[in-house]
């Protein structure tokens, strides 16, 4: 089994999949080797192991940024190997020993490392989780050339993953010259796409026409939607781990029992059977993604501010509040679902998986964590089902109050009466939004939050400005 971390108490309840590691050959790269990519896209992996198809489907994992060294370093001691604990809603618990990241690289200490293993003909796919903000794109796609770190790797420097990408792929495109595949699996809609583009214009910018020739015809973006609820990692689960099966494992991730990764069927060169262990492959992703972001992600959205102004500390206490939990079913049955319209999704039965995915408390998933970053969170998760409302002549009343809710949260946070910190990293594009009517204006009125609505539907404004009248009388 070539084992790193060997359960010495407890064994029979660890589970170990059945492949040798000595026998795996690396065939995927990953960028940003975080607790969500631990927990997901390596899991699937791990399971195609242990299958006759999966030997030539190991993992190896990239650290991109200097701050995240350390605990990288420590990952390599680990030779990759940590521990998975899921918690379902009932409280059932499961522990497995993930082996699928068989090499680790860091990125920031050894970057020609890295562009040496990109360019290998035995990996034929490099998949990506760097957040949302790690592509550097503005709400028209277009790469910010101004700022820092694009400025720096335009110039040579390695800040991002496109200067990665960039590397590795010239390297690739001068030794084996072989077809790979990027498949990005971060939080984003058409994030196939938002990668393809970014990477483009960085290679617009480095005026490296060949190495885009390259691309184009060796090189497919195939988008992807991943799921799956991944608490910031806790010293109670390492702890938990530690002396349950007496291995020193300081790696432990935790996650809930839900697992989903839908993939577009779009592949440069082979594609690994992770259909096998039950991935979908399908033509077309978008339906798979509009009902995460606008079930999942906007009801986490539009919930998590009224929890925060009611002093909750976990979102499964929010799913046990009454008021709360009507206000998340009023939000998918009355805006969500009639926005989204017909849908290959069954999405009143996914509706009911996601309630009980939300009141899992277990997880531990909290408030604080949730309201963080609201101003790049509206426009993504949000906006659909406003603008999909009105454009079918329904008044999204409920949405509406998720939108004031984080306004007046927002107020009380700079006013220090809300006992749920908020962390916004835009917040100078917040500072306009005072607590008064002209503030309120430019709320309802910001275009990188709310696109044309303010125009197109002129009832948006006056919509919006009653249900913040509102809601700050509900929690003056």
């Amino acid at each position: 089994m070539s084992n790193t971390l060997n359960a010495t108490r407890n064994a029979d309840q660890l589970l170990v999949r059945n492949y040798d590691r000595s026998d795996i050959q690396a065939g995927v790269m990953h960028l940003g080797v975080g607790a969500f990519h631990r927990a997901h896209q390596a899991v699937y992996f791990d399971r195609l192991l242990e299958t006759p198809e999966g030997k030539n489907w190991g993992v190896v994992g990239v650290n991109l940024r200097p701050h995240d060294s350390k605990a990288f370093e420590r990952f390599s001691e680990q030779n990759g190997e940590y521990v998975l604990k899921t918690m379902d809603p009932e409280g059932n618990v499961e522990y497995e020993q993930i082996r699928a990241i068989i090499g680790q690289i860091d990125g920031a200490k050894t970057p020609e490392l890295v562009d040496e293993t990109m360019a290998g003909e035995n990996i034929k796919l490099v998949t990506s989780t760097v957040t949302e903000g790690g592509y550097y794109l503005d709400e028209n796609r277009q790469l910010m050339l101004d700022h820092e770190a694009i400025d720096a790797d335009i110039a040579g420097g390695r800040n991002t993953i496109y200067a990665f990408l960039y590397a590795g792929l010239k390297l690739r495109s001068q030794t084996s010259n072989a077809k790979i595949t990027l498949l990005c699996c971060d939080n984003l809609r058409h994030n196939g796409e938002v990668l393809e583009a970014g990477l483009m214009q960085f290679l617009a910018a480095k005026g490296d026409t060949e190495l885009a020739t390259w691309v184009q015809a060796n090189v497919t973006f195939p988008c992807s939607m991943v799921d799956r609820i991944t608490p910031k990692p806790s010293p109670i689960h390492v702890k938990d781990v530690q002396e349950k099966f007496g291995i020193d494992d300081e790696l432990t991730v935790m996650g809930e029992d839900y697992l989903q990764w839908v993939i577009q069927d779009n592949f440069a060169a082979e594609r690994p059977a992770l259909d096998l262990v039950k991935a979908q492959f399908v033509d077309d992703v978008v339906a798979y993604e509009e009902a995460k972001i606008r079930i999942l992600n906007a009801g986490h959205t539009n919930v998590v501010y009224q929890a925060a102004l009611k002093g909750m500390h976990f979102f499964d206490e929010a799913m046990r509040d009454d008021e709360l939990r009507d206000y998340f079913d009023d939000f998918i049955t009355e805006d969500s679902i009639p926005a989204i319209g017909e849908s290959i999704v069954d999405l009143a039965a996914y509706h009911k998986i996601i309630a009980r995915r939300f009141s899992n408390a277990n997880i531990g998933d909290t408030v604080e964590r949730i309201c963080t970053d609201g101003y790049s969170k509206f426009p993504i998760f949000v906006y659909p089902s406003l603008a999909g409302c009105y454009k079918i002549g329904r008044t999204p009343n409920k949405t509406l109050e998720g939108i004031a809710a984080w306004f007046v949260y927002l107020q009380k946070s700079r006013a220090g009466t809300v006992s749920v910190p908020y962390h916004e990293p835009n917040m100078e594009a917040l500072e306009s939004f005072t607590n008064d009517a002209e503030g309120i204006a430019a709320f309802a009125s910001d275009s990188f939050l709310w696109g044309e609505i303010p125009t197109e539907y002129p009832s948006f404004t006056e919509d919006l400005t009653a249900a913040i009248h509102t809601m700050q009388s509900r929690y003056a």
